[in-house]
């Protein structure tokens, strides 16, 4: 039945999950089948023989797993068979399977949900020798776990996806682990992202405020493209860790530091934004926030032609006109600027809740826009 078959999405209910053996075949290189069900839980440890071909698999599950679930068993049993696999998306495996993974040259994309406790003792030799992508979305210690086990993974793309803001000290092992476990010639694109999560009254947010020394772990990397960090305050910058960023981030196109909450009195100050011109030449997108209350008085003869966009998140500023005349100086080709409340503007409850200082601070750094953006 279909002898050319070559990727199969199974998404039918579990009372049909007998009649997916029709479509099993030695050629199939893709697939994708929930294993939740017993007939599947049945079929898992089979499934890279009869498909010994596969080089892209997902499974999808529900709800929560740990080691001790037979559906992580079963699929454990099936992911220690596959030897060809390039690209694999589970919730959780068994050491034995992690293991097995970590010696493959043929896996190149990775993403998991999760990860035990306790790992396995490493192999002095290197892990994960092909590896380029690796996702993690699940709590903040499983990523951080995975890159303190591994070693020196050749990762092109990392993202830790996290369900609740992380404090300073869970984000710093995070970027720690990341600066240690991941070949630092290799990595362009790097993504940290807290959903959207809330406090008790009592809590100022102090132990959410990710720390500088936490970002210096990264600057390893020099030749990131992409940098997403989205928290719930943001980094505590300043401007000599701000230029040393930008001058180990050469190749840096899109540069993102956003937070739920707005950057609580930035340190950094409006000079700031004269290292990207300096040391960045392919910048095109920049959220960032500073303070502009106070501006510069040498503003130095560069100016970077390629930032079209920039957010300036919730960063104090007095008066529109000075800092226009500064921003579109260094930035001559913005065609966009953008405050946190352009980021919350879908869910008016959360713009009620910033309060009047950061709505003035909108409203001026909207005329900032109209001077430094007019209309073509």
């Amino acid at each position: 039945m279909l002898p050319n078959l070559q990727s199969l999405h199974w998404s039918h209910d579990e009372d049909d999950f007998q009649y997916i053996h029709c479509f099993l075949a030695p050629q199939l290189t893709t697939i994708r089948i929930p294993y939740t069900s017993i007939a599947a839980l049945t079929l898992l440890p089979s499934l890279a023989q009869r498909c010994p071909q596969l080089t892209n698999v997902l499974f999808f599950t529900r709800g929560a797993q740990d080691l001790r679930s037979p559906a992580v068993s079963a699929v454990s049993a099936c992911v220690r068979g596959l030897h060809g696999i390039e690209s694999l998306t589970v919730d959780m495996l068994n050491h034995a399977a992690l293991k097995h993974l970590s010696r493959l040259s043929s896996l190149r994309g990775l993403r998991l949900g999760g990860l035990a406790s306790i790992l396995p003792p490493p192999d002095d030799e290197a892990s994960f020798p092909s590896l380029q992508t690796l996702y993690f979305s699940s709590e903040m210690a499983s990523p951080s776990r995975f890159l303190e086990w591994a070693n020196k993974i050749p990762l092109v793309k990392f993202t830790a996806e996290c369900p609740a803001f992380s404090t300073a000290d869970e984000v710093h092992r995070l970027f720690s682990a990341a600066g240690d476990g991941i070949t630092p010639s290799s990595l362009t694109e790097f993504t940290f992202d807290n959903e959207f999560g809330s406090f008790d009254d009592a809590s100022d947010g102090g132990d959410y405020f990710i720390r500088s020394s936490s970002l210096r772990r990264l600057f390893c990397f020099t030749n990131l493209t992409a940098v997403s960090v989205l928290s719930a305050f943001g980094i505590n910058l300043d401007d000599a860790t701000i230029t040393d960023m930008a001058r180990s981030w050469r190749h840096i196109e899109r540069l993102e530091f956003q937070s739920y909450y707005g950057t609580p009195a930035p340190r950094a100050t409006l000079q700031c934004l004269a290292a990207f011109p300096k040391y960045c030449p392919h910048l095109i997108k920049l959220s960032l926030a500073f303070d502009a209350t106070i501006i510069p008085t040498a503003q130095g003869d560069l100016s970077l032609e390629s930032l079209k966009s920039l957010d300036v998140e919730s960063s104090p500023i007095a008066a529109a006109r000075p800092v226009a005349r500064f921003i579109a100086r260094i930035f001559p080709s913005l065609t966009d600027i953008t405050t946190l409340i352009d980021f919350l503007d879908e869910d008016p409850e959360w713009e009620a809740d910033v309060g009047p200082q950061v709505l003035q601070y909108d409203q001026h750094w909207k005329d900032v826009a109209a001077i430094c953006t007019p209309i073509q």
